[in-house]
C-alpha cells in the first residue's frame, strides 16, 4: 500500500503551520493577555440589574471590568450597574457595564465607559 500525500490546489498555498511554542492567534498558556491589570478584591457591593437591587462580592477589579460573585441569575449581554471601589482614590461610585461572562459562582462585567 502506497502512502498519498495531500498536494494543495495550484491557486492556493497550503496553510502556515505553527512552530513550537508558538500559536495562531491563541494566548500562549500561563499567561494574561490583558487589556488593563486586575487587582484581587474582596468586597462586598450593590447593583442594579432590571430595575431590582442585588447583593454580591467583587472579587477583581480592573479598569475595563469587574467579577462578582453572586447567586442571583443573568444573562450574557445583560445591563448592570456596579457600586464598588472604582475612583483612584477608592472611593465608591458606580460604574454601568454588560454582563459578557457566566459562571456557577457568578459574572464578568465589561464596563461602558
Amino acid at each position: 500500500m502506497t502512502k498519498k500525500t495531500f498536494k494543495p490546489p495550484a491557486d492556493r498555498s497550503p496553510r502556515p503551520r505553527s512552530f513550537e511554542g508558538e500559536s495562531r492567534g491563541r494566548r500562549p498558556k500561563n499567561k494574561q493577555m490583558r487589556r488593563h491589570a486586575r487587582t484581587q478584591c474582596a468586597e462586598n457591593t450593590h447593583f442594579a440589574a432590571n430595575r431590582r437591587l442585588f447583593e454580591g462580592k467583587i472579587i477583581n477589579l480592573s479598569a475595563g471590568g469587574t467579577y462578582i460573585q453572586s447567586k442571583a441569575q443573568f444573562f450574557i449581554g445583560q445591563d448592570v450597574v456596579v457600586a464598588g471601589p472604582f475612583a483612584d482614590d477608592q472611593s465608591e461610585m458606580k460604574r454601568q457595564g454588560k454582563i459578557v461572562r457566566l459562571d456557577a459562582q457568578g459574572f464578568a462585567v465589561r464596563f461602558l465607559y
